[in-house]
């Protein structure tokens, strides 16, 4: 593995006074490259295995299916949440006191229940939601 200063040096340039220096952009690029290295590492030292085999041969093959992964969830809870915030009102606690609430309901042909919580403003906010 390369040390920090390896890495660093890659990033450096030379200033007119003949000094070295690195750009912020560069400095963010080297602890970047710093914390790939590391991540690679830590990921060598626990892989899962999986038939005696394992189950991600590389590092990129790990990080690409987690990325995969993230992405459906987050599109699909984007797609949760403009549901239930379009349907909201009509499940409106008429008890302004309440601070949470939830409702069912079908999206796709499978059940949700959206959480509710009341913001400092007094606005409803959906905190969660979960599969029935």
């Amino acid at each position: 593995m390369k040390s920090k200063e390896e890495i660093l040096n890659n990033y450096n340039t030379t200033g007119k006074d003949g000094l070295p220096e690195i750009s912020a952009e560069d400095l963010l690029n080297a602890m970047e490259a710093y914390k790939q290295q590391w991540a690679e590492a830590a990921f060598n030292a626990a892989r899962k295995q999986s038939n005696e085999a394992y189950e991600f041969e590389t590092f990129n093959d790990f990080m690409a299916s987690t990325q995969a992964k993230e992405q459906v969830q987050d599109d699909f809870s984007a797609m949760i949440t403009a549901v239930a915030d379009n349907v909201v009102a009509n499940f409106l606690p008429d008890d302004s006191s309440i601070n949470e609430f939830d409702f069912n309901f079908t999206m796709q042909g499978k059940g949700y229940t959206a959480f509710y919580t009341k913001d400092d403003q007094g606005y409803w906010q959906m905190s969660r939601w979960a599969e029935q």
